[in-house]
């Protein structure tokens, strides 16, 4: 039997990766009775469920018990974060491991700052297009080297750091 992965845990917010074999279309409805839980939502590009959940009602260890009853699937193993053994088992997981939990919590503080008007996703685009626009403006429209550079670098991460079957 295949196991959960924890892709993310922050107090009121677990993400769970599962395996590419395993259906998984009746786990938000099976969530929506559990104690705690507000919401959930399934992206079938990640195979992954987002859960949010009050951290003052249930945990993360309940939900994951809940999951893993539903789907029939084995709990993860108990480790501080299975990312990091994922990072040890794929050439470059360490690094991709590390851009993403950058990204994450520079994501997290400005939908905070917002009040969740916008997120790093958004807020990035604009802020590159507005510089972009005050250069031409400025008269020193020349090759955008490092932003472009940037942009395309952020652009293959995010196409094509996509689950291996084993997440």
């Amino acid at each position: 039997m295949s196991a959960l992965q924890i892709a993310h845990d922050i107090p009121g917010r677990l993400r769970l990766r599962f395996p590419a074999s395993e259906p998984t279309e009746t786990l938000p409805a099976a969530l929506a009775a559990e104690p705690g839980v507000i919401g959930s939502t399934w992206s079938p590009r990640t195979r992954s469920l987002l859960v949010l959940y009050d951290p003052q009602q249930t945990n993360r260890d309940a939900i994951v018990e809940a999951v893993a009853r539903s789907s029939g699937l084995d709990r993860p193993p108990h480790s501080a974060d299975n990312g990091h053994a994922l990072a040890q088992l794929e050439p470059g997981g360490a690094v991709a491991l590390g851009v993403r939990e950058l990204c994450t919590e520079l994501d997290h503080r400005v939908q905070r700052a917002t009040r969740g008007v916008v997120g790093l996703g958004g807020l990035l685009p604009v802020a590159l297009t507005a510089w972009a626009f005050a250069e031409i403006l400025r008269g020193r429209a020349a090759p955008l080297v490092w932003s472009s550079a940037l942009w395309y670098a952020h652009g293959l991460f995010r196409d094509y750091q996509v689950p291996s079957a084993r997440d």
